[in-house]
């Protein structure tokens, strides 16, 4: 995934194992203050005793590394109040200049997304994960109160030191070791472990009876979250955090006001320390996946590598202008005067593509002029404009129907795109009547001017006003020139040049006028205008495999997915495949599938490798939608293990994204009989 982190610190602290399995589970590159960071968005965990000296500095280190590069941030050890009004509005101006230039901030609790609402900040706010627990290896003590984490002034110790002593008959072991500094902090009478290993401290922690979180002032808290995973019950000091925390695990949650109570509660409830069935999975898993709807949102255009090209004061290229044509001489001289009187600074040659006309289009014009002709077999514009661009001379190839008349400048905004990165395409503004159509208009919206486009955005390629590179026409085979008839050829070919790595954009100073009616206002019997429509759309559905331009439950000549699973395969796994979707199946060899044309060997645009037969995910489109939004690759993992591989046909990430989805190994019967019957 085209993500890099920016992770700092001792592998043993919170934050930065945070940061690494951050990346283990959504995926992307992790990086050093030091390292040289690719180009892309680049993601940050952030504690400012991490990254510097002091808070400033701190965040002066981060802005330094991550210049030129949008990024996102999550925050952690956010400033609290009761750390001392010095320091926490010394933390506080740090922690609030870093969010004020980040992309995209994040909190682990709504707590904590509270500190920056005075700079007007959108925060979002992801709570923890909880660890996986091990089974429990032994049973808890009576009278041990635990508590977890490293050892400082504020976490708690000394609450619960005092209130122990109170209830009298409790053993309270700090399961840690010292914070850095804080080595000769007194704790009478409490059983220090140190720092222990992963295994030995789930171990430790299963022997105690109590768990406690007692921290004067926390606002996200691994501590307890991982006693949650452990399936605890924990007496946590009342907060605003804590009540946040309480609502996603009600039965585990005890806050606390009054902690002698508290305590001699707890000691005395026999049934406090056995494990609560947890009810709220919120692990890595879930975690990953909020992550990466957020990166999807704020970096999309990077995640999908269509991001515009800066543009430079690099003089004007030559261009080669295509014009499909056909018997209506008055709008051609119209659509040449446009392109002689646009003030291109460059070289400009003009191509008419005649598909078929009566007579051969005359036109005279200061410019070079070439016409070429292919015979008239029915509506064949697209065979026309590869007719049109095989006689270009110019690598800038700029499209305009025979009655688009561009306006001034028009020229020039459409190829610098081209010049300044050959995989753009261009589709500029066609006014009607001085009135761009309404679903264009929301369509620029709602994708930024193609900015946020992705794999659906072949449906606003529109041909009469198009420009692209002639080496990405080619790259893909220009237009599909068994297309005949009405509409459709330029959503195919933006098909192609989508998963062929194509950059779209939309450019609202590139107008040009439509001289005739839109195709919905012509004058045709409805019955006619319907039968093009639906021609169109059939054409379509047997060239486009996306969801969007074809039904569900139609059998076509390649579809949309390929899964490739093992050959020994049960035949239920097969069967449930080719029910998730439009799927193509490859490997099995049952003969109870040998009629089936969607089992064997075949293609696909998007391609499943699955290690062993696993059914698949509920929502398989979605699930590939998703691989197409993170870049085209994936590993597939289903509880914490790999499955198998994604890939998508255009894969612009620079290393594989994790996608955590439900994709259950087989259990079921393997006597055919009873899955066909049912028993």
């Amino acid at each position: 995934m085209n993500m890099t982190h920016l992770i700092v610190g001792p592998a043993e602290h919170g934050v930065t194992e945070y940061a690494r399995l951050l990346v283990d589970h959504t995926g992307g590159t992790p990086a050093t203050l030091e390292s040289a960071l690719r180009p892309g968005p680049v993601h940050v965990t952030f504690t400012d005793h991490l990254f510097g000296p002091d808070p400033e500095q701190a965040v002066d280190a981060v802005l330094a590394a991550v210049e030129g590069h949008p990024f996102c941030v999550s925050f952690h050890d956010v400033p609290q109040p009761e750390e001392g009004a010095e320091r926490f509005e010394r933390r506080s101006r740090a922690y609030r200049r870093l969010a004020r230039v980040a992309d995209l901030t994040v909190t682990n609790s709504r707590h904590e997304a509270s500190f920056f609402d005075t700079e007007g900040t959108k925060v979002h706010s992801i709570p923890l994960p909880l660890p996986e627990a091990p089974p429990r290896s032994a049973d808890p003590v009576p009278g041990t109160v635990g508590v977890l984490g490293f050892i400082y002034p504020g976490k708690g110790h000394e609450t619960i030191v005092e209130a122990a002593s109170q209830v009298g008959g409790l053993e309270v072991r700090a399961l840690g070791g010292f914070s850095a500094g804080h080595e000769d902090m007194d704790l009478p009478g409490v059983e220090v472990t140190g720092y222990l290993p992963d295994e030995e401290l789930w171990a430790q922690m299963d022997r105690i009876a109590i768990p406690v979180c007692a921290h004067r002032h926390f606002s996200a808290s691994g501590s307890l979250m991982r006693w949650l995973a452990a399936g605890r019950r924990v007496l946590v000091t009342d907060s605003d955090y804590a009540r946040e925390v309480a609502e996603m695990f009600p039965d585990q949650v005890v806050t606390v006001t009054d902690w002698p109570a508290a305590l001699a509660d707890a000691a005395a409830d026999e049934g406090f320390a056995a494990r609560v069935d947890k009810q709220h999975r919120w692990g890595w898993p879930e975690v990953a996946t909020a992550w990466q709807d957020l990166w999807i949102e704020y970096f999309g255009p990077w995640l999908r590598d269509n991001i515009p090209p800066e543009l430079t004061d690099t003089p004007p290229a030559p261009v080669s202008v295509v014009i499909p044509y056909y018997n209506d001489i008055d709008s051609l001289r119209r659509v040449i005067a446009g392109v002689e009187n646009n003030g291109h600074g460059s070289d400009v040659e003009i191509i008419i593509a005649d598909d078929g006309s009566t007579t051969a289009p005359e036109v005279t014009t200061s410019l070079p002029v070439t016409v070429v002709r292919q015979d008239d077999l029915g509506f064949r514009a697209a065979a026309a404009r590869n007719l049109g661009v095989r006689s270009a001379h110019h690598e800038v190839v700029v499209f305009l129907d025979g009655d688009t008349v561009p306006r001034p400048g028009y020229l020039t905004a459409m190829s610098r795109w081209v010049t300044a990165d050959p995989r753009c395409v261009v589709v500029g503004t066609r006014l009607q009547d001085g009135v761009e159509p309404q679903w264009l208009r929301d369509a620029w919206g709602y994708t930024d001017n193609l900015r946020l486009a992705d794999e659906t955005s072949f449906r606003f390629i529109i041909s009469s006003v198009l420009a692209t590179s002639k080496t990405m026409f080619n790259k893909v085979g220009g237009f599909d020139e068994t297309m005949v008839g009405y509409g459709g050829e330029d959503w195919e070919l933006g098909w192609r040049l989508w998963n062929a790595g194509a950059i779209f954009l939309h450019d609202p100073e590139a107008i040009a006028d439509h001289l005739e009616p839109d195709w919905a206002a012509r004058e045709k019997p409805e019955e006619m205008k319907l039968a093009e429509k639906n021609a169109e759309t059939i054409a379509l559905a047997s060239r486009i495999t996306h969801p969007l331009a074809r039904p569900a439950g139609v059998v076509f000549d390649r579809q949309d997915i390929i899964v490739h699973l093992p050959e020994d395969t049960p035949e239920p796994v097969v069967k449930a495949w080719l029910d998730a979707g439009d799927v193509h199946v490859a490997g099995p060899t049952s003969r109870l599938f040998r009629a089936d044309p969607r089992v064997g060997p075949g293609t696909g645009r998007v391609r499943i490798d699955l290690d062993q037969p696993v059914l698949p995910p509920e929502d398989l489109p979605a699930r590939v939608a998703r691989v197409e939004k993170l870049g085209g690759l994936a590993i597939l993992r289903h509880d914490n293990r790999d499955i198998g591989r994604i890939r998508a046909e255009r894969v612009v990430n620079r290393s594989p994204g994790i996608i955590h989805t439900q994709m259950h190994p087989w259990t079921g019967t393997q006597r055919l009989e009873r899955w066909l019957a049912g028993w």
